[in-house]
């Protein structure tokens, strides 16, 4: 064998032609090519010139920018209006060196370079600070570019920071100067507008009374995911005929400048907060220009950036990936308890009234109650279950387990699971993974949330509004029911809420959903344990990892009030809006068909916002005047539940009476003089 492949070897040597060795290197002719114009390979037409001293223009065929370096003010022509941005002003930049804070002007940078900025897809300039004595280290990058067809003005901030110098807060972009603004649209909860010379102080934290009422304090501070300040990730303004929006693209760790006196006008602009002590990432965000539009316009511009960044997730599509929500439409939302069992430590106990202190239903007896209102004619419910945690409601969180022993315990609140479900009504449960109550069996100071330092005074929302303090660098307070508490590290929340279910579970329990209380109102909390840092972004992370799991393992997800972050896996929330300014329903311009918001019967905004209807049945009988209009809303949300709000208008200039126009041609018209609903065509 060895013999013929030899053989074989030679006979192929000899036949194959001899090679000449190529030469070490080879010349290349690289074929000459035109260049291409801008506009043949998609980038935006802009032009960026530097003017007189310290100007910049940059110019598209919409927009024309005018950037004063020296100030950092701007004036922007978009169309037939005209925008301006203030200029840089003391405060507007924090630093830390050392151990000093430093109240800075951006512009008192000794050296501000511009220079031509072109990624290929949006143009503009590339400014970069350095220079301030107290923060000689600190280098700032900031740009402003026209982007899309649309030329949009996007902007972003890096800073180069090191270990003795922090940037702890920035404003910037400035203000926009709102002297002639007719109107400004604010995130708070639901939506609001508020006009140029409203007469009264406004200030967004809800509990903060900005008309000079001396027992009312509250330091929270406007940021990012609190309902209160920021349901959506954007705000705008309207004069006459044209619009202009903010929209933040990077909100985990922002916040906005604000001030609004009596009589106004209304400041506000994008601010950028620490991230575990220091700016950190990138903050971006962009300017939009609407040249005629109001806020409906710019609510939708809004919706087009929460389906091109994932935020919108539709009901349609939340239907199709668990079908039981379905089941969640035109279904009566009904809040029912258990257990009531404050701790004498808790702000809520009262001496007065002892009676308020301890209330009981068993399981046994809420089942009864639910065969009651089935009897009553009331079909169809979904009852969220609150207080059946082992000590009640608001007692012991994270370690809820077992269920309320002296209610009947797990046996009990199976059978009250199974009357549910031969009612055919479905069950969720109300739960929370945010407060850390000392007395619970897990708890540990070490998974406690930690402020940065054991001086200052506590920051964690909601400030000092329930008499928060702290216990070296963790905060605490007592307001709730079970009395004192921490926070518990957000990454430590998807195991506690793993923990309780599999135990439900394991034990025969089967229930249709859960509602997971504070997620959607309150911020996330940033944790500076050296052992286990958190930053807000991780913090968000977690809890959507508890919104993915109940959905895969529970079933449909409720949340209280709804950021937006919360869309894509909340399938119904609570309704929060502002008793100040004037109430639009922004977010439901938005997300009308992405998430179900229940209301009460006789609240008329259940009816403008087609919303589901949320009972308030006691031990009393149901009134007949009750039933119809949970009946009427019920039919109107079932009409209603997977169409968009295409519009909303106001009907006359005092804003008492106004109308929503739905995608499938109804329209709802409120009174609030004559306490009316007009519904085109009726669901009677």
């Amino acid at each position: 064998m060895r013999v013929l492949v030899l053989l074989v070897s030679v006979l192929l040597l000899a036949v194959t032609p001899a090679v000449a060795a190529e030469p070490a290197t080879r010349a290349v002719k690289i074929p000459q090519t035109q260049p291409v114009a801008r506009e043949q390979w998609g980038a935006p037409l802009v032009d960026v010139k530097r003017g007189e001293g310290d100007e910049w223009t940059i110019a598209g065929k919409k927009q024309t920018v005018t950037l004063n370096a020296r100030d950092l003010s701007m004036q922007i022509a978009a169309g037939p209006a005209k925008w301006a941005i203030v200029g840089s002003a003391k405060g507007d930049l924090i630093v830390r060196a050392g151990q000093t804070d430093h109240t800075l002007r951006l512009a008192d940078a000794k050296r501000i370079d511009v220079e031509p900025y072109d990624t290929g897809y949006k143009t503009g300039v590339k400014l970069t600070l350095s220079g301030w004595p107290e923060a000689e280290s600190l280098k700032l990058f900031l740009t402003l570019a026209l982007e899309g067809v649309e030329e949009d003005l996007s902007f972003d901030v890096v800073a180069v920071e090191n270990d003795r110098t922090k940037v702890r807060r920035l404003n910037w972009p400035g203000a926009l100067d709102a002297n002639e603004v007719d109107y400004t649209l604010l995130p708070n909860h639901r939506g609001v507008l508020l006009p140029r010379h409203w007469p009264r102080p406004y200030f967004p934290i809800r509990s903060t009374d900005m008309g000079g009422n001396p027992k009312v304090t509250d330091t929270s501070e406007i940021q990012s995911n609190v309902i209160e300040s920021w349901s959506m990730s954007w705000w705008g303004f309207q004069r006459g005929e044209s619009a202009m929006m903010t929209i933040i693209e990077t909100p985990d760790d922002a916040a906005y400048q604000f001030e609004h006196p009596a009589g106004g006008p209304t400041v506000i602009g994008p601010r950028w907060r620490a991230q575990l002590g220091r700016l950190g990432s990138t903050r971006a965000g962009r300017f939009v220009f609407i040249p005629k539009g109001n806020y409906v316009d710019m609510a939708k511009r809004y919706r087009r950036h929460t389906m091109d960044t994932g935020l919108f997730v539709s009901l349609n599509e939340k239907i199709a990936r668990k079908p039981i929500v379905k089941e969640l439409i035109a279904t009566p939302l009904v809040r029912v308890g258990i257990l009531t069992n404050f701790k004498p430590d808790s702000l809520r106990w009262s001496t007065t009234q002892p009676e308020r202190n301890f209330r009981l239903t068993s399981f046994d007896d809420r089942a009864k109650q639910f065969r009651a209102w089935k009897q009553k004619g009331i079909e169809r419910l979904h009852i969220c279950l609150t207080g059946w945690p082992n000590q009640g409601y608001d007692r012991q969180h994270p370690d809820e387990l077992p269920p309320a022993p002296i209610a009947g315990g797990i046996d009990g609140m199976k059978r009250l699971a199974d009357t549910c479900r031969e009612l055919g009504y479905l069950l969720s449960l109300h739960d929370q993974y945010r407060d850390y109550y000392t007395d619970a069996p897990s708890f540990d100071p070490q998974f406690a949330v930690h402020e940065e330092d054991a001086t200052s005074p506590p920051v964690g929302f909601p400030g000092t509004r329930f008499g928060q303090w702290k216990d070296g660098r963790i905060p605490l307070m007592n307001n709730w029911d079970g009395g004192t508490m921490a926070y518990l590290n957000n990454r430590l929340m998807p195991g506690h809420l793993r923990k309780n279910y599999r135990w439900l579970f394991d034990h025969g329990l089967k229930i249709d959903g859960t509602y997971l209380d504070v997620f959607g109102y309150v911020p996330p909390d940033e944790d500076f344990n050296e052992q286990h840092p958190t930053t807000r972004t991780e913090a968000l992370d977690a809890r959507r990892a508890c919104y993915v799991w109940a959905r895969q393992n529970i079933g449909f997800v409720g949340t209280e009030a709804a950021c937006d972050w919360t869309v894509p896996y909340a399938d119904i929330s609570s309704p929060l809006r502002s008793n100040k300014g004037v109430a639009v329903p922004l977010f439901n311009l938005v997300y009308h068909d992405a998430i179900m918001t229940p209301y009460a019967p006789d609240d008329l905004r259940g009816f403008l916002n087609g919303g589901v209807p949320q009972g308030r049945f006691g031990a009393q009988d149901i009134s007949d005047e009750d039933l119809a209009r949970i009946r009427r809303m019920a039919k109107l949300h079932e009409r209603l539940a997977l169409t968009e709000m295409t519009k909303h208008e106001f009907l006359d200039e005092k804003f008492r009476r106004e109308r929503a126009t739905f995608s499938d041609g109804t329209t709802v018209t409120v009174d609030w003089d004559k306490e009316s609903v007009e519904i085109v065509p009726d669901v009677r």
